[in-house]
């Protein structure tokens, strides 16, 4: 009888110490995760709302405005505002609890999309954690030093151009602009006749531009060249061009604050590739399918444009790429080409 006494305490004391346990664990768990979402800044029908989440929703409504909108400061938003921000925040969990109670997270297809965003959000946090700890301010340092040292005794020069359909429309332009009687000036010829839209608003004025960085043809007339001199026409692959310089000086590196934001870009970019390289160099391709044979479409012959737009690079978003005509400027390192490039725009 006292065997079967203590047998009995003995499951209770087990049961009590598991009871005990779990629901030290519970509320360790609970501590835990309230502590990593941070403050609660109010609740909403009992429902808590951190203050990281409304951080992340901010975060969210100014993604892609660039780095000069701000993310406000919480305690700086107006009431009405703060008060739209928390009751989409207690939205959007009612809404998940919704969904995860429901079959619809059970769907293939949902667990399919459910997996490819946290994929694609592992990879991405992947990156950006090797690039904060490669990528140092030192080393955007030595880039500027290096790049600002190779500009030592070069030239750039204030390019205007006009860019003609051929060397005869060319030629008639260059009769215009050089006429004794009536002629016209050459920002204003630009902005009636010439194929390049975006420098013909300016006047053909594409601003300072680095010798090295100018395609063969147009850099071999410029040093030909004198002072507010037109030359003839002069044909490249981008089409037919009248070119004059306004101004000749040594070449002027900016300051390292106006250019390290491109600089820093500019070396994650090349620290990406290296990482993507280095996963790619050996691999081996086998397709295990069988293709259906693709018969090619006849190809429809097309006029050649006579500028070739080109894609806009990181380095090229924050220098003024506007006034730098692909048809003039030969593509280089983008660093380099940032580093020495001026915004001011003479003016016909």
């Amino acid at each position: 009888m006292r065997r079967y006494s203590r047998n009995k305490n003995s499951v209770r004391i087990f049961s009590a110490i598991t009871l005990l346990a779990a629901v030290i664990l519970g509320a360790s768990y609970y501590l835990t995760n309230k502590k990593e979402k941070g403050i609660i800044i109010a609740k909403v029908n009992g429902q808590e709302i951190f203050q990281s989440e409304i951080e992340q929703k901010l975060r969210n409504i100014f993604e892609g405005q660039g780095e000069e909108v701000a993310v406000p400061a919480i305690e700086n938003l107006p009431k009405e505002v703060l008060d739209i921000l928390i009751k989409e925040t207690y939205l959007d969990k009612e809404l998940s609890k919704l969904a995860k109670q429901s079959d619809v997270a059970k769907d293939k297809k949902v667990k399919d999309l459910i997996a490819a965003a946290e994929s694609k959000i592992l990879r991405q946090s992947y990156i950006q954690s090797v690039l904060a700890k490669e990528v140092t301010e030192q080393k955007v340092s030595a880039k500027y030093a290096e790049i600002s040292s190779n500009l030592a005794g070069k030239k750039e020069y204030s390019v205007l151009h006009i860019v003609a359909k051929n060397k005869e429309e060319a030629e008639k332009i260059r009769k215009e602009i050089t006429a004794k009687r009536k002629a016209i000036k050459f920002s204003d010829a630009a902005k009636k006749y010439s194929l390049d839209q975006e420098s013909a608003e300016q006047g053909g004025d594409l601003g300072f531009v680095l010798e090295d960085n100018m395609i063969k043809e147009i850099a071999e007339a410029i040093v030909n060249l004198k002072q507010d001199e037109i030359s003839v026409p002069i044909q490249t692959k981008f089409g037919w061009h009248l070119v004059k310089f306004t101004e000749v000086r040594e070449a002027q590196p900016l300051s390292f604050d106006a250019v390290k934001k491109n600089l820093r870009e500019q070396l994650e970019q090349d620290k990406t590739n290296e990482i993507e390289t280095k996963i790619m160099k050996d691999a081996k391709v086998k397709i295990v399918i069988k293709l259906k044979e693709v018969v090619e479409p006849k190809k429809v012959e097309e006029p050649v444009a006579a500028v070739v737009p080109t894609e806009p690079t990181s380095a090229e978003t924050v220098v003024d790429e506007s006034v730098i005509d692909p048809a003039v400027v030969e593509p280089v390192a983008e660093e380099s080409k940032e580093i020495n490039h001026d915004k001011k725009h003479k003016k016909q």
